[in-house]
């Protein structure tokens, strides 16, 4: 820090502080940049005009008038500090940046790095020096949730505790404003009362409603700070909010997994707040009915069947499930099938999963790989797993069956793949000569959640666990690309639309 402020009851000790402020200043090989430097003349609590101060025959400080203000630390001062002024000024600086920061090419993830790292900065300084009222604070937050909802980084339905929430707990991870704040305010109260230096004490002792900090207040009110753990409990209260919370704190889901796509993804912002809100909450036929209550019907529009909710929308609809949900189900299935046939050396390069095209039978010498084949003309039930591996090499064969059910179906989707190919996995051992067959189901909820068991399972295929990543992204994109999709446009001429319009609207 080179700026510098020196008190002096009159001119002759002012001079003499000088001088010993300039002894040190040579010693460091710096000198006063007398351009910026003035003199401020104080009699009685006001600023008096005075002639400037001769330091030396080449240098003199000009003097400030009443009318004048100096800047220091950034911050334009008289006898004491222009609030008004300056948080205004601070406001529009701080909604400039955000605005350039939402405009920017960024992926979600770094935008919300960069309106913590460069934007809140600009606030922050000033918490503990300018005085910001709650409702200030408050105004503050709620005008940057309607720019992320602007850009559509934010549905305006979703929960507002969740967007203040660490991402590697699940949530947003923007920062505050007026836990900041709050925060800052406390931390720099406790330094001044609990420190024995002099100087310290004289400042607490004279500081009645002078500063923000209000130190010799004795019934001074301690603000609000709400904690992470207060915005969880917050956000697992709501009852539509709060089920995917619920959900990914189950005793059987991966946390840290389940938001690797929030932590390190490269998903752009829109995406990211409507993967978000789906999880969350949506403008279906049974929210119109049972939360608006506007007399909508809380029938389907894509199979006509009652219960539009979020649930049925992304994994319970008989309309989807031969279609989207195939689709999405055989994204997964690609990437397994690619990163398989790589291992075993069945393929030579590897392509990006969505341009992937599995062949129905790959051989060599060492395995053997069918990507949606049934196995046996015997009578089985489950007779078609997605894959099936035969490694030569350890005489035994894998089958692998992908399933992408709702949040709440994890762990019981995993339990019945399990189950369901067991005659098959004997008829196997028997039929091919092989030691023994084993079952790898791979689950991935339709919301990205992860069971702490997949690294198992990827772990007896052989496949790293970075893949799971890999996996988690491609759900929740074709996720939010079902959420988009136009209904049929008989469905849509019934419901009042003149045409094909989404099955349900972005943020």
């Amino acid at each position: 820090m080179d700026d510098l402020k020196l008190f002096a009851p009159n001119s002759q000790d002012l001079l003499e502080l000088l001088k010993t402020t300039e002894v040190f200043s040579s010693a460091i090989n710096m000198e006063f940049g007398v351009d910026k430097c003035a003199v401020m003349h104080v009699q009685r609590g006001k600023v008096v005009n005075s002639t400037n101060l001769q330091f030396s025959e080449a240098m003199a400080f000009r003097s400030i008038s009443e009318s004048e203000t100096y800047k220091y630390l950034g911050m334009s001062q008289s006898l004491g500090i222009e609030d008004e002024g300056i948080r205004q000024s601070v406001k529009e600086r701080f909604f400039s940046r955000l605005t350039k920061v939402l405009n920017s090419l960024l992926s979600g993830g770094n935008k919300v790095r960069a309106f913590n790292a460069w934007v809140m900065p600009l606030l922050t300084y000033s918490f503990g020096i300018l005085r910001w009222t709650q409702t200030e604070l408050d105004a503050l937050d709620r005008r940057v949730r309607l720019l992320l909802t602007t850009h559509r980084m934010l549905h305006p339905r979703s929960s507002v505790m969740r967007l203040y929430i660490p991402r590697k707990c699940g949530g947003r991870g923007f920062l505050n404003a007026k836990d900041l704040h709050n925060r800052e305010v406390c931390n720099l109260r406790n330094y001044f009362l609990n420190k024995e230096c002099g100087m310290h004490r004289d400042v607490v002792a004279v500081d009645r409603n002078l500063t923000p900090l209000s130190l010799a207040n004795e019934n001074w009110r301690k603000p609000v700070v709400l904690s992470t753990a207060d915005r969880k409990a917050a956000w697992e209260s709501k009852v539509l909010h709060g089920r995917f919370y619920k959900a990914l704190t189950g005793p059987d889901v991966d946390l840290l997994a389940s938001v690797n796509w929030l932590r390190f993804g490269d998903l752009f912002g829109e995406t990211e707040g409507f993967a978000c809100a789906i999880a969350e909450v949506m403008m279906t036929n049974n929210y119109r009915k049972y939360i608006l209550k506007d007399g909508t019907l809380d029938i389907c529009r894509a199979c006509r069947r009652p219960g539009e909710s979020l649930r049925h929308i992304i994994s319970g609809c008989s309309h989807l499930a031969n279609g989207e949900y195939l689709h999405r189900h055989n994204l997964v299935a690609r990437i397994i099938h690619q990163q398989l046939a790589l291992l075993y050396g069945l393929v030579d390069r590897e392509v990006p999963y969505y341009k992937y095209s599995p062949a129905p039978v790959l051989e060599n010498g060492r395995a053997t790989l069918y990507w949606d084949r049934s196995i046996t003309d015997r009578t089985i039930v489950a007779n078609k797993p997605d894959i099936v591996i035969i490694d030569r090499s350890q005489r035994r064969a894998v089958l692998v069956d992908i399933t992408i059910p709702h949040d709440e179906n994890l762990v019981k989707a995993e339990k019945d793949k399990s189950s369901k190919y067991l005659d098959l996995a004997h008829e196997i051992t028997a039929m091919w000569d092989v030691d023994s067959t084993i079952i790898v189901p791979i689950v991935v909820s339709a919301n990205g959640l992860i069971a702490k068991s997949l690294d198992q399972h990827l772990e007896r295929l052989s496949l790293g666990g970075w893949i799971r990543g890999q996996m988690q992204k491609a759900v929740i994109l074709d996720t939010a690309r079902i959420v988009r999709r136009p209904v049929p446009l008989s469905a849509a001429l019934t419901t009042g639309s003149l045409g094909p319009a989404p099955l349900l609207a972005a943020p």
